[in-house]
């Protein structure tokens, strides 16, 4: 809810009857965009991670900042990991470049698109020196990349 009504008793009011997030003029947009994602973040579906836990051999480690393949440590630009992050935790699904580097960068630094396709280049080249055989990241033409291999375990 976006108002001018600043007194407490109409913050709570808005609450009460159903508003997520409570924003008094003047406000800063970025601030709006800031909230707006906090709130999809908490919409969106979980999935069974414990059903990953067995047959997921690629780990991502947030609090640590590293990724694994197979108990093999990735040596990953910041960028590079959360490019992983965001591609292998929903695998099949295909994310355009402006969506892979909404995700990078969340200083809304200008930076073009052909950005991702470099990260992807060093990104791949990591993996592949891993598993040769293992398919990860396919580019859909005119559209953006995917994650082809298995879904990954957040540690």
């Amino acid at each position: 809810m976006v108002t001018a009504k600043i007194e407490e008793i109409d913050r709570l009011l808005g609450l009460e009857i159903g508003a997520d997030d409570y924003i008094c003029k003047p406000y800063s947009p970025r601030e709006v965009v800031a909230r707006v994602k906090t709130i999809l973040r908490r919409c969106k579906p979980q999935r069974d991670l414990q059903a990953l836990d067995a047959q997921s051999p690629l780990i991502v480690d947030e609090g640590r900042f590293q990724a694994s393949w197979r108990d093999k440590l990735l040596d990953l630009t910041p960028a590079e990991f959360r490019l992983l992050k965001t591609l292998s935790q929903e695998p099949g699904k295909v994310f355009s470049r402006e969506q892979l580097l909404n995700h990078l960068y969340d200083d809304y630094r200008v930076v073009t698109d052909r950005t991702i396709d470099s990260h992807i280049k060093n990104l791949r080249r990591k993996l592949e020196a891993l598993d040769a055989e293992q398919s990860f990241i396919r580019a859909v033409y005119g559209v953006g990349y995917r994650w082809e291999a298995d879904a990954c375990r957040l540690a």
